[in-house]
């Protein structure tokens, strides 16, 4: 496994990499990596000659500089998960020679993903990872690209700046997102978390179950769209609750602020998109999207509500 600090020395190790002809497989991560990351690395492998894995805390998406100074840096228990995981290539760049250089960030016209749900609380912040993601693509010629579906914003931000960039694009693979035994979806942030916090995190999953267990009878076809209630059982604080979009994301927050958490957001939208979910009719199946605060530590999670 190779480790390549400077884009001098990257364009070296490419040229030699694209002499061979190979597939390249490319796993843009900020580091602080965990199974989440092996999976897309894992799937990377099977599928490519060679496989790329960059480590790089991206400023440009950053809001509040205390989160940047905050976020878990691991260097050496990051390269030493990447070599047995297959990895050929790992890039850790400096932030004054990924982004300097006379290198002017781009803005993109991302068509809206970038200002609702997580864009409205985080303004800039999509600019800000599509800016350096091209810029990456830029430096990486790779033909397929892999992502982790824990952060489904990101993902269709990522898709739609691929189709504004000219030319050849990579494949873009969306990885579903991996979770603990108990549900709790793997995240960086999670190294910033107790043990009291992180059981409380987990709250965010038993909420997941919640909602889908108050879902499936409609969109199983035993109830009847939008019109229909549902009794949720004892564990329910809303008793019997009318089938509505609005009404199960009204349980659905006050589940959340039971397990200690202080959401920002929980909305349901069509999957796929960021298209609000209208309810059972909709001939989409809807995907809950969750950003929220433990303390000074921000989680964000979503879930397919399927049956």
């Amino acid at each position: 496994m190779q480790i390549v600090r400077t884009l001098a020395h990257l364009r070296q190790v490419l040229d030699d990499l694209n002499s061979k002809g190979a597939s390249l497989g490319f796993v843009p991560t900020m580091g602080a990596l965990h199974a989440g990351h092996l999976a897309l690395v894992e799937e990377a492998r099977a599928q490519t000659g060679v496989v790329i894995c960059s480590i790089f805390v991206n400023p440009l998406q950053f809001n509040r500089a205390e989160d940047l100074a905050r976020y878990p840096r691991h260097e050496e228990e990051d390269l030493a998960l990447l070599k047995p995981a297959g990895v050929d290539l790992v890039f850790m760049p400096e932030v004054g020679d990924l982004l300097g250089g006379g290198w002017e960030p781009p803005m993109y016209d991302l068509g809206g993903l970038d200002t609702v749900l997580e864009g409205a609380w985080r303004p800039g912040h999509f600019q800000g990872v599509a800016q350096v993601v091209g810029r990456l693509l830029d430096l990486i010629p790779c033909t397929d690209l892999y992502m982790g579906l824990k952060d489904y914003q990101q993902c269709l931000v990522v898709q739609r700046l691929l189709d504004l960039r000219p030319g050849q694009q990579p494949v873009l693979h969306r990885r579903p997102t991996v979770r603990d035994a108990m549900g709790l979806a793997l995240s960086s942030r999670n190294l910033l978390l107790s043990a009291e916090d992180l059981e409380r995190a987990r709250g965010i999953a038993r909420t997941w179950r919640w909602m889908k267990e108050a879902l499936a009878p409609s969109l199983s076809g035993a109830a009847s769209p939008m019109g229909a209630a549902s009794t949720m059982g004892a564990a329910s604080p809303m008793g019997v609750v009318p089938l509505s979009p609005s009404a199960l994301i009204e349980g659905g927050l006050h589940r959340l602020e039971q397990e200690g958490l202080r959401p920002e957001y929980l909305s349901l939208v069509r999957d796929g998109t960021l298209d609000p979910w209208s309810g059972p009719a909709d001939y989409g199946l809807p995907r809950a999207l969750f950003a929220g605060w433990l303390g000074s530590v921000r989680l964000i999670d979503n879930e397919l509500l399927a049956p």
